[in-house]
């Protein structure tokens, strides 16, 4: 892709972008010529997917979901249905409990998608593009992810015959913006080549699978510190985080209480983080490990400090806030000391409280629906 900018000699060149024009034009006429004719040959296979699905799933068959596509529009996928309908009384709560071998065959073999090329057809879509996600997303990606909004949305793409889901969030997403920054008739092509290939071998699906692959919390890339797992119980999550030179800075923990809350907690080292960045160090480090909480779907994240610590302080600063009256009256909480040499008392703040806080509030409204061009 050509953008605006300087050639060798200085001189302007002009902007470029193969979602415009010849490119646009003739790529739109072949998925509505593909969908048309994907739907049409397909009909056999749909009607007989849609009948087991209504047999062994119940009805609708047809599940539908908000997405993302060109300008952050958001449109209805459609897929087939491949879980069960929630039912507490029968235990049918989480994506585990719902997901029938019936369910993970359709994904495993992306039966589930084939509705959407109906998505294609009405232009919500494109054959190939990176895959739409879901808007609670939006509010997460960097600017350089974005980025991948700016083209229609794929029913396959890069990231799709690249690894699929066994690649991370952040690998995912540069792809699709290194899809976005090469497209080309001939890139189109080996990736729907590589899409039929992919999906006969089932590359990059799980033999063991969960339901789904994580959802997306935020980035886990840093340009100050990295984390690095330690082996725990399940489904306890442990980590060592060093600055980008290996200095240990301390550790980090998420532990899953129940289905809407987990448990974080750090422990710093005492001499780490040179040059006056330890607070930036920490910052950056919370960061992380809360955008990891987002990850496992979880609303509200737990934590305890010690009032008046810098630990205190810096997740307040992060958006928690106690669960008791002892941070909004912070005196009742102080402990009255005497130094032995001089007598001199002094107040200290000894008590440790319960925050918590609300991940949900980092999300953005849902956009509304646009028309694509």
């Amino acid at each position: 892709m050509r953008s605006e900018g300087v050639d060798r000699g200085g001189r302007r060149r002009a902007s470029s972008h193969p979602e415009r024009g010849t490119y646009a034009a003739l790529k739109r006429c072949l998925d509505c010529c593909g969908a048309a004719t994907g739907l049409l040959v397909l009909s056999p296979v749909l009607v007989v997917v849609a009948l087991l699905v209504a047999l062994r799933l119940g009805t609708p068959v047809l599940f539908r979901q908000q997405r993302v596509t060109k300008d952050s529009a958001v449109f209805a996928l459609l897929k087939f249905r491949s879980m069960r309908p929630v039912d507490p009384a029968r235990g049918w709560i989480d994506d585990e409990d719902r997901l029938t071998p019936f369910g993970r065959f359709l994904r495993a073999t992306s039966l589930d998608e084939l509705p959407s090329l109906w998505n294609v057809l009405v232009g919500d879509m494109s054959l190939i593009g990176p895959r739409p996600l879901t808007p609670d997303y939006l509010p997460r990606y960097t600017a350089h992810q974005a980025r991948r909004h700016t083209v229609r949305a794929g029913l396959s793409g890069l990231a799709q015959v690249s690894g699929r889901n066994s690649l991370s969030w952040d690998d995912k997403f540069d792809l699709d913006v290194a899809y976005v920054e090469e497209m080309s008739w001939g890139l189109d092509c080996r990736i729907l080549l590589r899409t039929v290939t992919t999906v006969l071998s089932r590359r990059g699906v799980a033999k063991d699978p969960s339901t789904t692959t994580h959802s997306y919390g935020g980035t886990l890339r840093s340009e100050l510190v990295r984390f690095h797992p330690v082996e725990a119980p399940a489904p306890r999550g442990t980590w060592v985080v060093r600055t980008l030179d290996g200095e240990r800075i301390g550790s980090c923990e998420l532990m899953p209480l129940d289905p809407d809350t987990a448990e974080i907690g750090c422990d710093w080292c005492a001499d780490a983080g040179h040059g006056g960045n330890r607070e930036e160090l920490h910052a950056e480090a919370l960061r992380l490990l809360l955008n990891r909480a987002r990850g496992i779907d979880v609303g509200h994240v737990v934590t305890s400090a010690a009032i008046g610590s810098s630990e205190f302080d810096s997740l307040v600063a992060a958006g928690f806030a106690a669960e008791t009256d002892e941070a909004a009256a912070p005196e009742t909480a102080a402990a009255v000391t005497a130094a032995p040499e001089t007598g001199e008392t002094h107040t200290q703040m000894t008590t440790t409280v319960r925050l918590r806080r609300v991940l949900s509030t980092d999300t953005a409204a849902t956009p509304t629906r646009r028309a694509l061009p």
